[in-house]
């Protein structure tokens, strides 16, 4: 490839730099190739730890059929064998009752495949079902307004008719766990790309997860980035980067080591970047990034001494509402070892572990009656802090391009300038985003 970058270094190794790298060797880039990484292991928020033997995901992460370009790289660094997408949509939810209700897709088009299984719904009543019809007829037919990414997506919901019940009781359980905020703290326009992505897309709104521990997606990744002839440094942090202009950018690691190269892709959090970027930098960025909020994620695990759950995975409606989930769904010991993931924890994420585990375990004893059959053999709550920024009314003026201005310097992170939220989805078409940048300015 004529006129690209001699050299290339991509800091960050989660989901939106592995992205990055890929695509620049995907799209015929040939010159050297280094990508550094802080921790000793890939995949950021999708990766996998080490706890007493086991090996514990950092979220039980699902996809939907709409999340095109993630898909598109677990086919590209080769884990297309282990993509596991439902036939159509069906998901659970359970209450702390024990009542339970799903969501299934029917053969007809959206949003007409949910209508039997709304309407059968338990958990609201005929009066708010009724009232979901005008958010899904004014998003499939008219969208939304310009103006509406300063506007609330609860609003949004509240002036097409919807109840106050649907939106405690259905709306906020659709939208907290994928965008790690309630209804009330998310935009219009993000919110409404998880009802047309999900309710309303046209695949269904199919979920699917990847067989086997995420951190096949580091070391797959990793692999075809070396195959390459690219670098991957790993327990390196970085402690700052001097982008330049004349294409001598530095990347100083905390080691005192000093990575030079032509062009620097930073596909770190944003609440990272600004502690590693020169205030002289800062001052050049039009966009002030370091105004956008962040919310953590927690991962309760659970051991049992035997089996108290027989579905892959459901929606908890109440208290602690997250998802719940068989992490050994596919092993003979399925049932054994579930975990609660939490989204938007609040004041959960500062209560003592063992606290959160009783409450966890009390809560869940109804939606799970087996647990109180069973023995609690062990426990691990992994906690994720400023694990997504929260999309709030106004936070689009406050996300960067991939391409922010400064000679050398170019971004990625589900927190730029997507169009989508932090989702894999978003990590994913940043780093395809700016590694795109990056070759087409250099042929200018």
């Amino acid at each position: 490839m004529a006129d690209q970058p001699e050299s290339v270094t991509v800091i960050g190794g989660g989901l939106a730099g592995l992205a990055a790298a890929t695509r620049l060797l995907y799209k015929g880039y040939d010159g050297d190739l280094i990508l550094v990484e802080r921790t000793p292991f890939l995949g950021g928020r999708t990766s996998t730890v080490d706890y007493k033997g086991y090996k514990l995901d950092l979220g039980q992460h699902m996809h939907v059929s709409g999340f095109e370009f993630y898909l598109e790289f677990l086919n590209r660094i080769g884990l297309e064998d282990k993509i596991r997408t439902q036939p159509r949509l069906e998901a659970e939810f359970r209450d702390s009752s024990g009542k339970s209700g799903a969501v299934k897709g029917g053969n007809v088009p959206p949003p007409f495949h949910l209508a039997s299984s709304l309407i059968n719904f338990p958990f609201i009543s005929p009066v708010d079902k009724i009232s979901l019809a005008g958010p899904l007829l004014s998003a499939l037919l008219f969208g939304y307004e310009e103006d509406a990414s300063n506007t609330a997506f609860s609003d949004w919901l509240r002036r097409k008719g919807t109840t106050e019940r649907s939106i405690k009781r259905l709306w906020n359980q659709i939208i907290i766990p994928t965008l790690n905020a309630p209804v009330d703290e998310v935009s219009v326009p993000m919110g409404m790309m998880i009802l047309k992505r999900v309710l309303l897309d046209k695949g269904g709104g199919k979920l699917g997860r990847l067989a086997g521990n995420l951190i096949q997606i580091g070391e797959k990744a990793s692999d075809l980035i070396e195959s390459h002839g690219g670098t991957v440094k790993l327990s390196s942090p970085v402690s700052l980067i001097k982008p330049a202009g004349d294409g001598e950018c530095q990347v100083k690691l905390s080691d005192g080591e000093i990575v030079e190269s032509e062009i620097v892709l930073s596909a770190v959090p944003g609440h990272r970047l600004e502690g590693i970027l020169p205030e002289t930098t800062l001052n050049k960025l039009s966009c002030p990034f370091w105004n956008l909020e962040w919310n953590s994620i927690l991962n309760v695990h659970l051991f049992f001494s035997k089996s108290v759950m027989n579905r892959e995975f459901f929606g908890f409606l109440e208290g602690t509402a997250g998802w719940v989930f068989d992490v050994d769904w596919s092993k003979s010991a399925s049932g054994e070892h579930i975990c609660l993931t939490m989204s938007d924890p609040g004041k959960m994420e500062d209560m003592d572990t063992e606290d959160l585990v009783d409450l966890v375990l009390q809560e869940l004893s109804a939606p799970l009656p087996g647990i109180n059959e069973a023995s609690l053999v062990d426990y691990a709550v992994l906690h994720q802090p400023k694990a997504t920024f929260k999309p709030k009314p106004g936070s689009s003026g406050f996300r960067p391009s991939q391409n922010p201005g400064v000679p050398g310097l170019y971004l990625a992170g589900d927190w730029t300038d997507t169009g989508w939220p932090s989702t894999m989805e978003g990590a994913v078409r940043s780093g395809y985003l700016a590694a795109d940048e990056i070759l087409d300015n250099s042929k200018s």
